[in-house]
C-alpha cells in the first residue's frame, strides 16, 4: 500500500474540521471547539486533527440534552 493509497483509506475513515461543521451544521470555529471536550474522538497527525466518524454517533449521543 501506497502512502497516497493509506491517505485515501483514512479519509474516508475520518473527517477534518471543515468536514464535521459541515455535518453538523455549526461554524468552523465551533466544530474547532468541540474538539477539545474530553472524550471527543479524533486524532492528531502533527497539527492536523482528524475526526473519527465511527465514534461520532456515540458521542453525540452520549452527550444528548447537554450544551456542549
Amino acid at each position: 500500500m501506497t502512502v497516497q493509497e493509506y491517505r485515501e483509506r483514512l479519509k474516508k475513515k475520518t473527517c477534518n474540521i471543515q468536514e464535521l461543521s459541515e455535518i453538523l451544521g455549526v461554524s468552523k470555529d465551533k466544530a474547532r471547539r468541540l474538539t477539545h471536550i474530553e472524550g471527543f474522538p479524533k486524532i492528531k497527525i502533527g497539527r492536523d486533527i482528524r475526526i473519527i466518524l465511527g465514534k461520532l454517533d456515540g458521542f453525540l449521543e452520549e452527550h444528548i440534552g447537554e450544551i456542549l
